[in-house]
């Protein structure tokens, strides 16, 4: 028994020993990896960790300093004192002939104030735009930073940047001036405007294919709040809000985006759409609103958007939409369907069986069921779309004359009205 328990120990010691050398020769092959693959690999780390690895081997000492890819994250420090040291002693210390292409910075803590110190947001910004081996090469910027900027540094030097991300951003800055960028997010921001008739922030982003605007807050008041960028393929619009000085304004988004392929709106209220052109791309068409009033405002309201967006082929709409265009049977009797190549549908939100979607709400988003007619031969399926389109137009430009006969009429009464009220 206790030579047994001996070559036991000798079996669990030599293991240990083999362990240890297994590990010994792990972090040799990692030492012993090209330096760029290194440099690579500490790109995907926090930037203390990464510095903390300079301790490991001779060849690491210095890496941290030539990293193409730089995440700073609060998370890792006891307080925001510490973590602005250690931000602005790294960026003192980096070797600014180093190209770098994507900056992370991420400031934000459970405990921490809601407007902090900016100090830290405008250090980072302002190496960005003033050191070349970034400014000319940096493609993807990420603020995470629930502080108050009172101007947005000049981003547009950036050539190289395409990608922009912003959470939690209080400023003043109206417009993003930026031709390069591709892909802008904004996130749980807010943007004091004042008093604007027409607001167009984003006609700098000439290039621009992206927009996501989520749970945004646009201070003050804004009567037309217009989105002109002529390369943008995809619009999210999430829990937008402009509140004005005596509570939420009535804003109107006109869209400028003849390229638009998709199209995503959600939130607890739906804002009013316009549009001069014709959306010729539009693909996809999602509208999910939370709380929309049955009435005939909201009605009309969706009607002109489903209007804009009639080339969409796959289309979601909430159970509340249904619920308002269900309410109004005698508007949508004689319209005829405004989605002309559609597809697939969706209903989001109540799929029950026990939603049961009425007839004349079928008829008008699906059009009615013609069976006296179907197209055999493409040249049959071209005349007869070609008709729809036709008869969907003139139904269009009559619902536009009733309008102006409409206000024409209330514009004459309130004359009368006026003059009566004179005499």
């Amino acid at each position: 028994m206790k030579r047994d328990n001996f070559y036991g120990r000798e079996s669990s010691k030599e293991e240990k020993e083999n362990k240890e050398k297994d590990k010994e020769k792990e972090e040799d092959m990692f030492t012993k990896l090209p330096e760029q693959i290194i440099v690579h690999i500490l790109s995907f780390l926090d930037a203390k960790i990464a510095v903390q690895t300079s301790v490991l081997n001779k060849r690491f000492r210095y890496l941290w300093v030539s990293l193409p890819v730089i995440n700073f994250d609060e998370a890792s420090f006891q307080d925001a004192e510490s973590f602005e040291d250690f931000v602005f002693n790294f960026l003192s210390c980096r070797d600014t002939s180093t190209n770098v292409f994507n900056f992370n910075l991420k400031c934000r803590k459970d405990h921490a104030p809601i407007h902090r110190d900016n100090h830290v947001v405008y250090y980072i910004i302002y190496h960005v735009i003033d050191t070349p081996s970034i400014t000319t090469n940096i493609e993807v910027l990420t603020i995470l930073a629930e502080c108050a900027l009172s101007k947005l540094p000049k981003l547009s030097v950036c050539t190289s940047l395409t990608t922009l991300k912003l959470t939690y951003i209080l400023t003043l800055t109206k417009n993003f001036d930026i031709p390069s960028l591709k892909h802008l997010y904004l996130c749980c921001c807010r943007f004091v405007v004042g008093r604007v008739n027409s607001f167009d922030p984003f006609k700098g982003c000439v290039n621009l294919e992206s927009l996501h605007i989520d749970r945004c807050t646009y201070h003050d008041e804004i009567n037309t709040f217009k989105i002109s960028t002529p390369n943008l393929l995809d619009l999210n619009i999430s829990h937008f809000l402009v509140d004005g000085e005596f509570g939420e304004n009535d804003c109107v988004f006109e869209l400028q985006t003849p390229r638009l392929r998709y199209f995503k709106y959600d939130g607890y209220r739906l804002y009013c759409f316009s549009t001069e052109i014709n959306l010729l791309f539009v693909e996809e068409l999602y509208i999910d609103v939370g709380l929309l009033p049955k009435d005939i405002y909201s009605l009309y309201t969706l009607i002109e958007l489903f209007e804009i967006m009639q080339r969409a082929k796959s289309i979601s709409l909430s159970s509340k939409i249904i619920e308002v265009l269900s309410m109004f049977p005698d508007e949508l009797e004689d319209k005829c369907s405004p989605f002309t190549r559609m597809e697939t549908f969706e209903l989001i939100g109540d799929t029950s069986s026990s939603f049961a979607m009425p007839q004349d709400v079928k008829n008008y988003l699906f059009g009615e069921d013609n069976s006296s007619f179907t197209p055999q031969t493409e040249f049959e399926q071209f005349v007869f779309d070609y008709f729809k389109r036709a008869s969907n137009r003139i139904m269009r430009v009559e619902n536009s004359v009733l309008k102006v006969e409409k206000k024409v009429d209330e514009l004459i009464q309130n004359y009368i009205n006026s003059a009566y009220l004179k005499e």
